[in-house]
């Protein structure tokens, strides 16, 4: 066959002219196996025939899966690089896989959510657990992060949507934080559309529907000591209720962290707000003081200070606009949990007057005692208070003066006077017919009476004024009396 082209073999590789030419040239070479590739070629061709022609059987058991077709879920690869193993080496198997789940971080969009574990069973010690999620385009695992890289796992409700959904929160240690991200994904409330348990023992303990995941994911986290927090109305829930939903209650507190409008979840482990970057979970050990500011008629700001680590210097987060129906609530939560409330604290105290200006009485140990009251009350009696000292403090005589027709006191009055000649400065040029002397006024005694027997008036005593009158004569007062 050696110079004769093999039919068999031009269509079998014709995809392939590399493949195509070295066997011809191993044909040249050895003519004796012109028969074995021409049969190899006619069995390409068979085989491309069989799978482009194949249609699904309904009476037999399926066909067998072509490797390339092939899950490729159990493949260690995320992102092209070696997936994280489990610490004991053991075998890597998907124990749960719901698909097509929306996360919200690290990434943004639909991916299948599974339970992998690197272990023997379900059960065995050693076993070492993972969340992962896959591409469902590519099949390929998009991140995958072990349980242990998480120190609290969350399930809070997704505040104002018409359908009822939650939000599963992974939360990274601060070790592990600069290198993990936070996990967020979305479900509806109900049965999963697609949500399929592989291990039998995991089946057992989640049988749902409605909690399948959650119950599963419960059990994994406990294997690594975290549990899944769930918010309770024992522990806080709003006065307010869901604005979308009105016969449901709300577990949270719309709040600002500075233009950024988020959530406030207030858990039996700490104070978590969501949803949006940057995510904040502040653990009761992490917890110094809260305090509350800015309280109005309507809203009022938290202050929470932190301490991350015993050798991290203190931070304030201050989260605002809150709604005033919401502070009875929270500062019972605080006080349950013994949250030093700081809102009277040295450094953040006001000089607080009392009456006329004094300053309030301290007790025997150098603190201002409680009385019990609410941030709102205080503020609201300190604003009569001031009121109160206004009122007090009123002097309508010094209105006068400011107002420039006030009269300055009898005293200074009666001092002003003595040396000056208030008559010539009263009357001036009228002055001039007043006759009036001082050695007059003394010369008055007791035989100056008259017929009576009353004590006579000296003339200088009722001064007479010259009175004009427009259209007449000049008329003394001494007439007119």
């Amino acid at each position: 066959m050696a110079g004769r082209r093999l039919e068999s073999v031009d269509q079998a590789f014709s995809a392939a002219p590399d493949l195509r030419s070295s066997i011809y040239k191993a044909l040249i070479a050895s003519p004796q196996y012109g028969k074995l590739f021409d049969d190899i070629g006619k069995y390409v061709l068979s085989v491309r025939s069989n799978i482009g022609n194949a249609t699904p059987s309904t009476s037999g058991p399926p066909a067998a899966e072509p490797p390339s077709k092939k899950r490729k879920l159990d493949e260690p690869a995320t992102n092209g690089q070696q997936a994280q193993s489990g610490a004991n080496g053991g075998p890597r198997r998907v124990l749960l896989e719901a698909r097509e789940v929306t996360f919200t971080l690290p990434l943004r969009k639909k991916l299948h959510l599974g339970i992998v574990q690197y272990g023997s069973s379900l059960e065995d010690k050693n076993s070492t657990f993972a969340i992962q999620a896959r591409n469902p385009a590519t099949n390929q695992v998009e991140f995958e992060h072990p349980t242990s890289s998480f120190a609290y796992a969350l399930r809070l409700p997704v505040p104002e949507k018409n359908q009822k959904q939650y939000n599963f929160c992974l939360l990274p240690s601060t070790e592990k934080a600069s290198s993990v991200e936070p996990m967020i994904w979305t479900v509806n409330h109900g049965p999963l559309k697609s949500c399929k348990i592989e291990d039998p023992d995991l089946a057992k303990i989640a049988p749902g529907p409605d909690d399948v995941l959650e119950n599963a994911l419960n059990h994994v986290l406990q294997k690594t000591g975290l549990k899944l927090t769930l918010p309770s109305e024992k522990e806080f829930a709003s006065a307010i209720r869901e604005s979308h939903r009105k016969n449901d209650i709300a577990y949270h507190v719309k709040a600002f962290r500075g233009s950024k409008e988020g959530y406030l979840f207030f858990l039996d482990n700490g104070i978590f707000f969501s949803f949006k970057k940057p995510l904040s979970f502040f653990p009761f050990s992490e917890i110094e003081s809260i305090s509350y500011t800015s309280v109005l008629q309507r809203t009022f700001n938290l202050n929470i200070m932190i301490r991350p680590s015993a050798d991290a210097e203190v931070q304030e987060i201050e989260y605002s606009m809150l709604d005033q129906q919401d502070f009875a609530g929270i500062d019972a939560y605080v006080k349950v949990h013994q949250l030093q409330d700081a809102s009277l604290a040295d450094a953040r105290r006001a000089q607080k007057a009392g009456r006329k200006g004094r300053a309030a009485e301290p007790n025997g140990d150098g603190e201002v005692e409680d009385d019990g009251r609410t941030e709102l009350e205080k503020a609201q009696q300190e604003m009569e208070d001031e009121e109160d000292e206004m009122e007090e403090d009123y002097d309508p005589e010094e209105e006068d003066d400011d107002s420039g027709s006030g009269s300055e006191s009898g005293d200074e009055q009666y001092t002003a006077g003595k040396g000056r000649n208030l008559i010539s400065e009263e009357l001036g040029s009228e002055a001039e017919d007043v006759s009036a002397s001082e050695g007059e006024e003394d010369d008055v005694g007791a035989d100056e009476v008259d017929e009576a027997g009353e004590p006579q008036a000296d003339p200088v005593s009722v001064p007479t004024h010259k009175k004009r009158d427009p259209g007449g004569p000049t008329i003394d007062d001494e007439d007119q009396l």
